[in-house]
């Protein structure tokens, strides 16, 4: 009998100011998510905001919502489904509005009045008109089902919800459940607007192990482990009890499920493909280009068929990786070029079953000319950072797993950049008298190096 797949949820919370989440597929990291106090996180969180500038040449109103920056509204995602900005907002107006976006360089983050609140079994979109069921619920039966309760449920929450994938296996009860629930939280929100001027956070979103909780954990998660005593507490608070357990091994968690190994992968701009071929990553600004190469030719396989096998991995890769890195914008992946026309339909099928499983929203162009397959991203604000806070977290990690191993007396080389905020993470976890930090790039392709000193 064929054993299936083992999927666990990894919870990181050792570290100071920084706690991680990981979805483990069978020893592949599917999901990861990662939350700095030193960095709040500001998507989801809900505002009441004003209008202080317009911008009707772009159909766009900027708002002081109280997150450090004016945010951006476009007419697209404003409610009542105005054609132009003017006729939503005059200056100094006040809206409820939702972060959909962090903001990036020199643009502030991106807000919408569609607002939606996510709950265990349902999400709420109070200005909706209409919900449904999440595509990921695949089993006729169980949309039958879900589609029967669909207007029970809405007249609960007070509004459209849609169906959560989590969903499917949960009784009547638990899901009007999570509808009243998510009702008494818009109402208190409501509440919040009322009383107070613009601007001001009317909800903060859950923390990252409530969304990892919330997001991940199914009846196909077969262990949730974590590494500190008050996580173990969060996610017991937060689901049935028995699903945590505290990892007490001295080699660090992520190490131990081989994690950290992967998210170095992450960074790189080449990723390997199993039968061979690579994806190669570039960010311009104005897009993302990924470019799928072919491995070597089997024996008995001809190009036709090495461009079949290698562009099919390639959907599964990238998409993967677009969850991982949270790529946004227009994303063009110029796949291996096929001459069948069939080969080219099953593979523009495949990856947008891959791309399914991504729960940022995703609009796809589809396999077009020139083998170029293109999409666009909404970025969701988690996902691995490739600065110089991540690295210097990677080295304590290391450093934390090889003392646990032994070795007392280590030297660790990284970049100028990253040499403080090291030094201040050693201190913090008390293992600043193991290791000596120098200066030294290029001893290592990740751009640091931690050596027996």
């Amino acid at each position: 009998m064929v054993s299936r797949p083992v999927r666990t949820l990894l919870i990181n919370d050792l570290d100071p100011g920084e706690t991680r989440a990981a979805l483990v597929d069978d020893g592949i990291i599917e999901e990861y998510r990662c939350e700095r106090a030193s960095e709040p996180r500001l998507v989801g969180d809900i505002y009441k905001g004003r209008v202080v500038n317009l911008e009707t040449g772009i159909g766009a109103a900027f708002l002081d919502f109280g997150g450090g920056g004016n945010g951006f509204l476009h007419v697209s995602d404003c409610a009542g489904g105005v054609t132009r900005i003017e006729e939503r907002f005059s200056m100094g107006d006040e809206a409820i509005v939702q972060v959909t976006r962090e903001a990036v360089g020199d643009k502030g983050p991106v807000l919408t009045e569609e607002v939606s609140l996510p709950g265990r079994y349902l999400v709420l979109l109070p200005f909706a008109e209409t919900g449904g069921i999440s595509r990921r619920i695949e089993q006729a039966h169980d949309r039958r089902q879900l589609r029967a309760l669909l207007q029970d449920l809405e007249q609960e929450a007070g509004g459209a919800v849609i169906v959560r994938t989590a969903a499917a296996d949960r009784t009547p009860d638990e899901l009007r459940s999570d509808a009243q629930s998510l009702k008494g939280r818009w109402e208190a929100i409501q509440g919040q607007a009322r009383e107070h001027a613009a601007p001001h956070c009317l909800s903060a979103e859950s923390d990252v192990i409530a969304r990892a909780v919330r997001d991940w954990l199914d009846d196909t998660v077969d262990e949730v482990v974590v590494d500190t005593e008050a996580a173990d507490i969060a996610v017991r608070s937060l689901t049935r009890a028995g699903r945590a357990r505290l990892h007490a091994e001295p080699e660090p968690l992520f190490h131990l499920f081989g994690v950290e190994e992967q998210l170095d992968l992450v960074a790189a701009r080449t990723v390997a493909l199993p039968g061979g071929g690579s994806v190669v990553f570039d960010r311009t600004e104005a897009l993302v280009a990924v470019d799928v190469n072919s491995g070597t030719t089997r024996e008995r396989e001809g190009f036709e068929e090495t461009a079949l096998r290698t562009n099919l991995e390639a959907c599964a890769e990238i998409s993967r990786q677009l969850r991982l890195r949270d790529l946004g914008g227009l994303v063009v992946v110029d796949l291996i070029d096929m001459d069948d026309p069939e080969r080219a339909r099953q593979v523009d099928e495949v990856f947008r079953e891959c791309l399914a499983a991504d729960r940022a929203r995703i609009r796809v162009g589809g396999l077009g000319p020139f083998a170029l397959f293109t999409l666009t991203r909404q970025r969701t604000g988690d996902g691995v950072r490739p600065d110089a806070e991540t690295q210097a977290y990677r080295v304590l990690r290391e450093v934390r797993a090889r003392v646990a191993a032994g070795d007392l007396r280590l030297l660790a080389g990284v970049t100028d950049s990253v040499r403080s905020p090291l030094l201040r993470l050693l201190v913090h976890a008390e293992l600043a008298d193991h290791v000596s930090v120098a200066v030294a790039s290029g001893q290592d392709a990740r751009g640091w190096s931690v050596d027996r000193g």
